[in-house]
């Protein structure tokens, strides 16, 4: 049984999750970038990776255009954001990307923050917003603690998320080598 773990990464978030499963799993790991057409038939779990940004897995439609090709095997995908997983959260991502058109399963972990990794865009639409809360007399308390993310970063690996992810990988591995 072979698997593939792909993942799109801008702060080093979902590359050092996707990096420590393929570890885990003694599995092959490559950004989405370098995934190409050609390697599917190599594996028959394919796992893909990556961050949330308002609601979007980033670079899951680059994934997805493959899945013709992809469904016949184990497809997983993860998200990481800044939101803790709930029910709630999942149900909206899996909303939002129209996962629901897909066969696969689909797990979110929670992700790190830290203002100093962003891009200059990213840092310029965070301050934007940080203005707009700071000016609002009638911010919320949760809204007034987002101000703190500036200076104060959220750290934040989800083990029991990872320990999942990869236990499911190998619940399917087995079922598979069974059948073979």
């Amino acid at each position: 049984m072979r698997t593939l773990i792909v993942y799109f990464s801008k702060t080093g978030n979902t590359k050092k999750y996707a990096e420590d499963m393929a570890q885990a799993l003694k599995c092959d790991v490559l950004p989405i970038k370098k995934f190409k057409r050609k390697l599917i038939d190599q594996y028959d779990t394919i796992v893909f990776g990556s961050r949330v940004m308002g609601s979007q897995i980033q670079k899951i439609n680059d994934f997805l255009m493959f899945y013709d090709d992809m469904k016949e095997k184990n497809i997983i995908v993860f998200a990481v954001g800044m939101s803790i997983p709930t029910k709630e959260t999942r149900a909206n991502l899996i909303s939002a990307n129209i996962l629901d058109l897909y066969h696969l399963r689909f797990y979110q972990l929670r992700g790190s923050f830290e203002f100093e990794k962003l891009s200059f865009v990213e840092k310029f639409l965070m301050n934007r917003n940080f203005q707009m809360i700071a000016n609002d007399p009638n911010a919320t308390v949760d809204q007034r603690a987002v101000l703190a993310l500036k200076d104060t970063p959220i750290i934040v690996y989800d083990q029991p998320g990872v320990d999942k992810i990869i236990s499911v990988i190998r619940k399917i591995d087995t079922v598979v080598e069974v059948q073979a």
